[in-house]
């Protein structure tokens, strides 16, 4: 209650006003347009979390994208093994001196090969650009409440660099985590964690993967290769999603400050009036 006499605001089940004695009335119009002030302010946060932040947005369609990739990427591989048959059978008769006419089925299947192979590059570039600029916002917000070992710029170019991304990708996403759950943790919120293990994965995976560029004449080492990069992006969808999440409890985290930001002025405001 705010009393119509000093403006000072007491307790609603108080009889008169604890500073000048004013008798309380029953609700007035400034205690009205503070209560009205509030449930807007919470109507407004509520829309808020529901209605997802863009990065949020990107960072699930980034996830999405990777499962489209590893659906290109079986596919590619079945019919890699099938192309490797090919140019085997080829390769033999012309060391056995006994040139022949490439048969119309193996033509199409090159050609069916050729057209799947550019198509899984278009995925997988897509795919590229989404993630690289779910992340680029994802360490730009971040650093507005703690610093990271990653510039959102310095970010995007290591993750793009061949061969040595997935090494960078796991320092990028384990000094990401930890300055989530660090924010998080302090502001009383409870952030989704990954396994150490699961983030060591992606070390060690990246690393395993190279056994199949290095041997790739071995059909068994070859599907060990491939079945290394389906868990290690199956690892990906894991840490990207603890990481989208976290980043979707910093935006309400940082929506609530501003909503109480907003009352305490209102509040200050009507003192001083």
């Amino acid at each position: 209650m705010i009393c119509k006499k000093c403006g000072r605001e007491y307790e609603d089940d108080k009889t008169k006003c604890l500073w000048c004695g004013a008798p309380n009335d029953g609700p007035n119009e400034q205690a009205k347009s503070i209560q009205k002030t509030a449930p807007s302010s919470s109507t407004h946060q509520s829309a808020f979390i529901q209605d997802e932040p863009e990065n949020v947005r990107r960072g699930k369609s980034a996830i999405t994208w990777i499962k489209i990739n590893i659906v290109s990427g079986v596919l590619l591989a079945l019919a890699s093994e099938r192309m490797i048959s090919i140019f085997k059978l080829f390769a033999e008769m012309a060391k056995n001196k006994q040139p022949s006419p490439i048969p119309p089925s193996s033509a199409l299947f090159i050609l069916a090969y050729i057209f799947l192979a550019f198509i899984a590059c278009i995925l997988f570039t897509v795919y590229v650009i989404k993630s690289c600029r779910w992340l680029y916002y994802n360490i730009k917000f971040q650093r507005k409440y703690t610093t990271t070992k990653f510039s959102p710029w310095n970010a995007v170019i290591c993750t793009m660099i061949p061969w040595l991304s997935g090494f960078l990708d796991y320092f990028i996403f384990k000094d990401l985590l930890a300055r989530q759950q660090e924010v998080l943790t302090a502001h009383g919120d409870r952030p989704a964690t990954v396994p150490p293990k699961m983030l060591t994965g992606i070390f060690a995976l990246t690393a395993l993967s190279f056994v199949s560029y290095f041997y790739y004449d071995s059909i068994v080492l070859r599907l060990f290769g491939f079945g290394v990069l389906v868990i290690l992006a199956l690892i990906y969808i894991k840490v990207m999603t603890a990481i989208v999440e976290n980043e979707k409890l910093l935006h309400a985290m940082r929506e609530r400050e501003i909503v109480n930001r907003k009352v305490e002025e209102i509040l200050a405001q009507r003192e001083n009036s």
